[in-house]
């Protein structure tokens, strides 16, 4: 039995996962600015349209799917949808994932802000008392699916995940609206760039500008069959087969972490990205590292001053040093003392190496000359 994934693991942390990324949107910048502007002024046009044309109107959605494709999404839609089924349920993994359902199949989603109704209605919300309890919104939404031809999108993870190592428990609310139920998975694909569509803690606006910025983002819909609620079944065990179903799709588990456990989350990677990072001492100064040297020389005198000097240059830090000393892991530079390099860029370092052993030659004389004094005093 495979062990459920911490928190985290259901997040993508990182935008840009990649090295090799990183370089292709280097060579992009310039074009993919000009690619976001462009589409600014397209966006515009394409909210206007939403707005004039009736929501399931047919033309609408054939307008608005190629209008969106223009700006970068495109949504392949799999299976068939039941047009008898009202309540649709669905992973959630991007800040779009509503436009891009809306597109196949116009449909409203409870909205949880309170923002004025011009605005939830251009944008495809509906107020179904979210805000004042789940009572409140599981009556309203009944009321919905009773009165309307448009079916009710819902996220019952209650929050954004990268949809590749498992889901949030989902809530049941859905479930409790109606005996049926048609499950979604969603996934997305980014086929010119590795650019994770949305971050643990990430706000919605930068998951929006990414997509305008790059060239295009897919939508995989994949509509699967219709579960009708058993008999003598609570809305529990009918929420959990339902996200079941949607998991085993997607290959990924079902987890008891919920949308709370993934705000905690949320608060904690930010904080600590936001959370200074403490920084070791590190030495930089020429002079600074001479006196070092001879520090460490004289608490461990086995070690070659060179070796001690030459490692300090590279690290720039004293205690990696000490370490590299204890463990025996002090590196051995070679001795071209006596020789001519024929390499003008080896002079430098022949100067260095014979430096050093000069001040190493003179200190261990110095040392027996000590030692010696000390004996004939002694006697």
């Amino acid at each position: 039995m495979s062990l459920s994934p911490d928190i985290k693991d259901l997040f993508f942390l990182d935008r840009i996962p990649c090295s090799t990324t990183k370089m292709m949107l280097l060579a992009y910048l310039p074009i993919g600015c000009a690619v976001f502007l462009i589409r600014l002024f397209i966006g515009v046009h394409t909210f206007f349209v939403a707005c004039l044309l009736r929501k399931s109107t047919f033309i609408r959605s054939v307008v608005l799917r190629v209008m969106c494709a223009i700006l970068g999404i495109v949504v392949q839609s799999e299976g068939k949808r039941c047009s008898k089924v009202n309540i649709i349920c669905a992973n959630h993994v991007s800040a779009l994932d509503h436009l891009a359902v809306d597109l196949v199949e116009p449909c409203v989603l409870p909205s949880v802000w309170d923002i004025p109704s011009i605005i939830r209605w251009c944008f495809g919300y509906i107020d179904l008392g979210a805000r004042d309890g789940r009572d409140e919104l599981v009556r309203r939404a009944r009321q919905h699916v009773d009165s309307e031809n448009l079916p009710l999108l819902s996220f019952p993870e209650g929050a954004i995940t990268s949809g590749r190592k498992g889901l949030l428990k989902f809530s049941s609310w859905p479930c409790e609206i109606s005996d049926q139920v048609q499950p979604l998975t969603i996934r997305i694909s980014r086929p010119l760039f590795d650019i994770s569509p949305s971050l643990l803690g990430s706000t919605w606006w930068a998951d929006v500008a990414w997509f305008a910025f790059l060239p295009f983002s897919v939508y995989h819909l994949t509509w699967l069959p219709v579960l009708k609620r058993r008999e003598n079944e609570s809305v529990e065990r009918f929420s959990a087969r339902v996200e079941a179903g949607i998991a085993e799709h997607l290959g990924i588990v079902v987890t008891n972490l919920t949308h709370m456990d993934a705000v905690e989350a949320a608060k904690r990677h930010l904080h600590s990205r936001a959370a200074p990072t403490p920084v070791r001492r590190r030495v930089v100064d020429t002079r600074m590292l001479d006196e070092i040297a001879m520090r460490i020389k004289q608490s461990h005198p086995s070690a070659h001053l060179l070796d001690i000097r030459m490692d300090l240059e590279r690290t720039r830090d004293q205690q990696a040093t000490i370490d590299r000393i204890r463990f025996g892991e002090l590196r051995c530079f070679s001795r071209i003392v006596g020789k001519v390099a024929s390499d003008p860029s080896d002079w430098k370092r022949m100067y260095t190496e014979r430096k050093w052993t000069m001040i190493e030659q003179n200190r261990q004389r110095y040392l027996e000359r000590l030692n010696n004094s000390t004996v004939s005093t002694g006697h």
